[in-house]
């Protein structure tokens, strides 16, 4: 089968020094043939059937991937529209038929996301060969700097250029707004709570929660308040320590997923404890990498495959880096976790709070819980203090929608009158 649709054997590795040991000499040697073939390979995707010039004209739209269909679809609406060119190959970028394009061209708007790889691209053509030829796009305000393209969005930048006539929608009746809804963890999310933990066990104290990519990077969100910086896998850790040594009065905390810890968060808390620096690292351990997808990682059991391997602790790893104290909890456990953190935080050195609790999606939810409107005083506290979707308001009292909650129990354990309580469920 392999062989009937033209894909070759594996040759295997090939042994060649020249080419895969980078000592400076050799790197030095292969910057040059790289700088060789890249021309080469250039002149190569100026035939690439994927990389297409078509039309005539004085005027030339120069686009790439999903906005090349929007631009299309736009044109359909103009005639005759000058020259297109679509590129599907932009490093090496091939020059040739670009050139092509060019020839003739008084003006070219394009049109891409992102970065503007095909405008400098074409800028620099320009230059390199004094082509008097215009080139619109990012850098000159003409296509939106940021964002995603859309249909309306490149007709308003053609229309700058082009007769557009795009056909005018039906009037239909306008729609209710919608309300306002941004993104919270789930109802039932164990991350909820550990952030509800450390709020509480801090309270009148002055520290600084430095977060990660994840779920919990939504612990930003309100009321919880509880992430005050995210820049990319691990930097939670890293950021911490740099924060300590400018401000050693404050409490440092670095929450990071079981996942991400996995990932890229070891090598930063070696270097904080091998430092001697001074953070609490939070491990939130929901057992998945339940943000993009809930594909295993090493402290699931599961391979990718799904073959069953060997769990790696994360307690053993801090240990083994050095870390000495380590507190293993469960945050759905309200006064457990609020007691974890009081003793981290009247500790020294790094220090780490494993909170434990799977995801909602691996785990079969209990029981929903009731309010009891009798002792409920409408006092919101529930609302105010977690934010969890499954608590609303109902003639002015707390109600639980039942289709959304997954019975963990925190708002049982922070409701202030014991008005929510699982014997309501019951009856």
């Amino acid at each position: 089968l392999r062989e009937a649709k033209g894909i070759r054997p594996a040759e295997g590795f090939r042994k060649d020094t020249s080419r895969w040991v980078i000592f400076p000499r050799t790197s030095y040697l292969n910057h040059i043939k790289l700088e060789e073939n890249a021309p080469k390979i250039g002149q190569d995707f100026s035939g690439y059937r994927f990389n297409q010039l078509e039309g005539e004209g004085t005027f030339g739209i120069a686009t790439a991937g999903i906005s090349a269909t929007y631009t299309r679809e736009v044109l359909h609406h103009c005639g005759k529209a000058g020259k297109f060119l679509k590129i599907a190959t932009a490093n090496p970028f091939p020059e040739a038929l670009a050139l092509r394009f060019l020839e003739g061209l008084e003006k070219v708007v394009v049109i891409e996301e992102l970065d503007p790889v095909i405008e400098n691209a074409l800028i620099h053509l320009c230059g390199k060969y004094h082509l008097p030829t215009v080139i619109h796009g990012k850098l000159d305000g003409t296509v939106q700097p940021a964002g995603e393209n859309s249909v309306e969005s490149v007709a308003g930048v053609l229309e700058k250029f082009l007769p557009v006539q795009m056909p005018k929608k039906p009037e239909l009746p306008t729609p209710p707004p919608l309300p306002v809804r941004p993104p919270v963890l789930c109802a039932g999310c164990p991350h909820r709570a550990s952030f509800y933990a450390v709020k509480k066990a801090l309270k009148g104290r002055k520290a600084v929660f430095c977060g990660d990519i994840g779920c919990y990077t939504l612990g930003n969100a309100q009321p919880l308040d509880m992430t005050d910086t995210c820049l990319c896998m691990g930097a939670d850790v890293t950021m911490a320590q740099g924060m300590q040594r400018i401000e050693p009065d404050t409490l440092h905390f670095s929450f990071i997923g079981d996942s991400t810890f996995f990932a890229s968060g070891i090598t930063g808390v070696v270097n904080a404890v091998y430092n001697q620096t001074d953070i609490i690292l939070v491990v939130l351990d929901n057992s998945t990498t339940a943000m993009t997808g809930h594909q295993p990682h090493p402290g699931t059991g599961v391979t990718m495959m799904g073959e069953v391997s060997n769990c790696i602790s994360i307690e053993k790893i801090l240990e083994a880096i050095g870390v000495r104290s380590i507190q293993i909890t469960d945050p759905l456990d309200y006064a457990a976790a609020v007691a974890a953190v009081q003793k981290a935080a009247g500790e020294t050195g790094v220090r780490a709070i494993i909170f434990r609790s799977p995801c909602i999606a691996k785990i079969k939810p209990a029981a929903p819980v009731c309010v009891d409107t009798e002792k409920c005083t409408s006092c919101k506290f529930c609302i105010r203090e977690i934010g969890c979707p499954a608590i609303t308001l109902s003639g002015g009292k707390a109600q639980i929608e039942p289709s959304l909650c997954t019975g963990c129990g925190l708002c049982t354990q922070i409701c202030p009158f014991h008005a929510i309580d699982r014997k309501e469920a019951a009856k």
